[in-house]
């Protein structure tokens, strides 16, 4: 059920490279050239990402390391709660950016 592990290892590593370093960057103070009309949207989009992110290696750990059927479900349920949280994370991120009025353009 679980299948090979380096498939799941080489996944997660290129997802790591790929998606978490814009989030933590802009979480310590850096915004895109994209937001900078929503300098205050950007941080709750961060942690929407970061939520995403975090599916990652729930899924992907207990596979690479051959949990049971059981862990495994336990873990892509878990992924829900994230889901719900990144949701959360892009509607606040939305309320912020109409309170803060509309977009500048530089």
């Amino acid at each position: 059920m679980n299948g090979n592990p380096t498939y799941h290892a080489i996944a997660l590593a290129a997802g790591t490279l790929l998606v978490l370093p814009v989030p933590l960057v802009i979480l310590t103070g850096w915004t895109p050239r994209g937001l900078r009309g929503r300098q205050l949207a950007a941080r709750p989009y961060a942690w929407a990402v970061l939520c995403f992110y975090t599916l990652m290696p729930l899924n992907a750990v207990p596979r690479m390391l051959d949990a049971s059927a059981d862990a495994v479900m336990a873990c892509t349920v878990l992924g829900f709660v994230f889901i719900a949280a990144a949701v959360g994370c892009c509607i606040q991120a939305e309320r912020t950016a109409r309170r803060a009025g509309p977009k500048q353009v530089a």
